[in-house]
């Protein structure tokens, strides 16, 4: 059998481009990653940011940059080519972005691209384009000032690329979220975001801010006002950490936003994020959280900024160091603001030991401070955990009592809290009535709106949620409308249109922020929704019309009794509690040693 040599031919470039692009621009948000930070290179001092459908039909960024030669424009989505390094040594005080060579060349490599820019110095634009044919020849255009790229239907080329990309909303909220960092920790730049031809942001510049300065006024523009932040300030051995930290009045068991910069970079470190809570130890109930803005300014040589693809880790040469400095300088920070006096740390031994490795010092090991097996946090009491119930055994199927044989004799409340229920056989049922009424809600939301009565408000209610939450409700509207919790986003408020009437007297913006609270930020709940269902479900039952704590009458309690009867689980609370006790005349007999 005559079997083919394989051939061995060499991808074209057009090829190459294209396998690069799948690991360099993931997504919508990366490309307006690419054209901020040239943005930002440029000097702009202005940022326009256009998405369309979110970002996938269209991402257009207009700065007020010094702008691009016009005999540079048709080089600049080359590969391998940076105004930032000429030689590797570069590499080791590269302050700004981090090297990007290959990034603008895939861009045009899975998109149509448009580029116009005036150079400050030339007394004309100039414009390409870049399509499926190729590159343009540059022509002169009508521009004022600085540049602008327009970057259309992004993996056009690429349909199996194309179509793991998720939805218009959450793509928009990917490239909100990205953007929220560059708001943070250029003050010194306007920034105006429009999405499909609204504006949704415009923060004018900080007048007097640098960048890397974070600015109280433009932490609060994005984070709210509510947290009453507190000013961090440490200056020591070619380390300065600047930024705010909320009061730790203002915590819950909600996702932090915390942001963390190193050199104006935003990045992701959890030995920062431990450091910080380290410092809050003496001022925080254990598993609660804050929100805070850490911006680390450090000597080049002693951070590695390129040990990430997207550059969002870095590596310390001496975290500890680091980590040391960030707990010191906020916990000096609440101590300096909360007591009556005002109280010194003293920061000599930090200083004095960050240019060299001291002997016997503890390792210090970032952990994941959101998953200690101490947590007393939302999550972990929604977990359906057979350990809940070790001291009050649940009730096997065949001995729950509801049928036509074994009928009630009497039911009654007692401390406003618990149903008791007699029957004719001897048996007595003692029935939690929040928990009953929470599976009954429970197991009505499983089945969907189809199952419950849905009540419509003469007017709709308000709810202010944060930014991010108020994009992620707008992301799944669908879920809550099967569940018969209806509403609209207008001007960021959300506007709540009709809810099961078991909710009638919910607090929704209590239910959505307990909604949050089941996962430590929202991209980890984006990522788990559909596995943290029953437990998103088993939060909204805990917002019913019955209470521990209310008066109930008869027919109310005989009511609930019944639909808990029907149930297909009538043992436990969807949290796993036991909603139901029995005790038989013989065990009562037997506490009071009667025989007879």
């Amino acid at each position: 059998m005559n079997m083919q040599k394989p051939v061995i031919t060499k991808l074209s470039q057009e090829v190459i481009n294209q396998i690069a692009a799948g690991e360099v621009v993931e997504r919508p948000s990366s490309v307006v990653k690419e054209l901020v930070d040239n943005s930002i290179d440029a000097q702009a001092s202005k940022i326009h940011i256009k998405i369309k459908n979110g970002g996938i039909d269209s991402i257009e960024i207009s700065d007020n940059g010094i702008g691009i030669p016009k005999e540079n424009i048709a080089s600049v989505f080359d590969s391998h080519t940076t105004s930032k390094i000429k030689d590797i040594e570069d590499l080791n005080t590269l302050l700004s972005m981090g090297f990007r060579g290959e990034a603008l060349s895939t861009i045009t490599s899975v998109s149509r691209v448009h580029l116009a820019s005036k150079y400050e110095g030339d007394d004309i634009a100039n414009e390409i384009y870049f399509d499926e044919k190729g590159k343009s020849s540059v022509k002169k255009t009508a521009k004022e000032q600085g540049t602008t790229v327009r970057v259309e239907n992004i993996f056009y080329n690429i349909p199996a690329r194309k179509k793991y990309l998720k939805t218009a909303q959450t793509e928009y909220r990917k490239i909100y979220e990205l953007l929220t960092n560059y708001f943070l920790i250029y003050p010194n730049i306007h920034f105006i975001l429009e999405k499909d031809g609204k504006v949704i942001e415009d923060l004018p510049e900080i007048l007097n801010n640098v960048a890397g300065e974070i600015s109280l006024e433009r932490v609060k523009g994005i984070l709210g006002d509510s947290s009453n932040f507190l000013k961090l300030n440490y200056n020591g051995s070619g380390l300065q950490i600047s930024g705010y930290i909320a009061h730790p009045s203002s915590h819950s068991t909600r996702q932090s936003r915390s942001y963390i910069f190193v050199n104006n970079r935003p990045i992701s470190d959890r030995g920062i994020v431990r450091a910080v809570y380290e410092g809050y130890s003496r001022y925080l109930p254990f598993g609660q959280k804050v929100d805070f803005v850490v911006s680390l300014n450090i000597n080049p040589e002693l951070v590695d900024v390129n040990v990430h693809p997207r550059k969002e880790e870095v590596r310390f040469e001496n975290p500890f160091r680091i980590y040391s400095a960030v707990e010191e300088a906020v916990r000096h920070t609440l101590e300096k603001e909360l007591s009556f006096k005002n109280t010194s740390t003293d920061f000599s031994s930090l200083r004095n030991g960050f240019k060299k490795e001291s002997t016997g010092i503890k390792e210090y090991k970032p952990i994941n401070i959101y998953t200690s097996n101490k947590s007393t946090s939302v999550k972990d009491t929604l977990l359906f955990s057979k350990e809940l119930l070790k001291d009050s055994p649940p009730l096997e199927q065949e001995e729950f009592p509801w049928d036509e044989d074994r009928d009630v004799s009497n039911i009654f409340q007692i401390f406003n809290k618990y149903i008791v229920v007699e029957f004719r056989d001897d048996n007595l049922w003692i029935v939690d009535q929040h928990a009953a009424a929470e599976r009954v809600t429970f197991e009505k939301l499983l089945k969907g709106k189809t199952s419950m009565d849905i009540q419509n408000y003469l007017v709709p209610i308000e709810i202010e949620l944060r930014k991010d939450e108020t994009i992620f409700l707008d992301e799944h509207t669908e879920f809550f409308k099967d569940l018969g919790i209806l509403y609209e986003i207008k001007d960021g408020t959300i506007l709540l249109m009709s809810s099961p009437v078991e909710f009638s007297h919910a607090d929704f913006k209590k239910v959505f922020e307990e909604i949050f609270a089941l996962e430590e930020n929202i991209s980890q709940l984006e990522k788990n929704f559909k596995k943290l269902r029953d437990d998103v479900l088993a939060t909204i039952s805990c917002h019913n019309s019955i209470r521990s704590g209310q008066a109930l009458d008869k027919k109310t309690m005989l009511d609930l009794f019944d639909k808990l009867s029907k149930c297909d689980n009538p043992y436990s609370c969807p949290h796993g509690r036991p909603a139901v006790w029995k005790l038989t005349l013989s065990q009562i007999d037997s506490n009071f040693e009667r025989t007879y």
